[in-house]
């Protein structure tokens, strides 16, 4: 029964996949962890409890370590940055009073690049942890 789930799980992964969809990619870290997912095929986002000035904060560090930080918009919640070679951009956005989401986008010319949106997102959730 067991293996017959498991054919089950990754045949729908794999219908997906060649169906176009965006899998759905789960990212978690520490305990009290922010979830995020793929939205397309080159944006990561996901909804947290910081505020907008942490999440900035947070990004704009981890960005300036892991590539070079291009241009910053500390008031529109955008930074722009190159990571080995891929454009970054990070948005982010109010939600609420008490949320604030963090998009972000990984393109090398025209082509997306989610792991690269996916480790920078992994790593701001671990610098907000800190």
């Amino acid at each position: 029964m067991r293996q017959g789930a498991l054919r089950l799980i990754l045949s729908c992964f794999l219908i997906a996949s060649l169906a176009g969809c965006v899998p759905l990619v789960l990212v978690a870290v520490g305990a009290g962890a922010v979830g995020g997912y793929s939205v397309s095929r080159d944006t990561f986002e996901g909804v947290s409890a910081k505020s907008q000035d942490e999440l900035w904060d947070a990004a704009n560090h981890v960005l300036s370590i892991m590539g070079e930080v291009k241009d910053s918009d500390r008031k529109g919640g955008m930074i722009y940055a190159t990571v080995t070679g891929v454009h970054v951009t990070v948005s982010v956005i109010p939600v609420s009073l008490t949320a604030t989401k963090l998009r972000i986008k990984a393109r090398k010319g025209i082509f997306p690049r989610i792991a690269v949106a996916q480790d920078v997102y992994a790593k701001v959730v671990q610098e907000l942890e800190k």
